[in-house]
């Protein structure tokens, strides 16, 4: 994908890389939704066949495991987001701005995301040490809960890594525009 400056986003092999790790996630994102739309639908059914006499009963855990599949495919999600531009953005100025402007309004964003991306990733990483060391589980299944932040943090990273290669790619996107002001 390229931008109004012809900058393309996944130039590079770091650039590609990312894309195609967050392409990735994205899909085992989509996988962690499939699967709590499947687990619920089953233990809604469950719950159904429960009171109609049939023995069935709702899945045992599933709160647990929505929970925590919820959690995780949030952040398998949020690389692709960043690096497809997909945050939510507010552009009641934009147009005042002109090309330039936007530019470096996106540079700024970028970099603003980078610092909250970094700050997400150490206080995740304290969570999962705080949560292997103490050993916490789930109520019913005894699921250790670090491993939903240990799958989280494999986002979390990707996240951090899209958050630089936009901040590059929009310092390349000014640089441009910067080159052909002064042309």
């Amino acid at each position: 994908m390229s931008d109004a400056a012809g900058f393309d986003e996944g130039s590079g092999r770091l650039g590609r890389g990312v894309d195609a790790a967050a392409t990735l996630l994205a899909y085992a994102g989509g996988f962690c939704l499939v699967f709590i739309i499947v687990l619920t639908c089953v233990s809604i059914a469950g719950r159904a066949l429960l009171t109609l006499g049939f023995g069935f009963g709702p899945v045992p855990g599933d709160f647990e495991m929505v929970e925590i599949a919820s959690g995780v495919a949030v952040f398998l999600f949020l690389p692709l987001c960043q690096l497809k531009r997909g945050h939510v953005t507010v552009d009641l100025f934009a147009g005042a701005l002109g090309r330039r402007g936007v530019a470096i309004t996106d540079l700024a964003g970028n970099a603003l995301m980078t610092g909250a991306s970094a700050i997400i990733l150490w206080r995740l990483l304290a969570g999962l040490q705080d949560k292997m060391r103490t050993g916490e589980e789930s109520f019913i299944l005894a699921i250790p809960v670090w491993w939903g932040y240990a799958l989280s943090l494999v986002g979390a990273i990707v996240f951090l890594l899209a958050c630089l290669a936009t901040v590059r790619r929009s310092a390349h996107v000014c640089l441009i525009l910067l080159q052909k002001t002064r042309a």
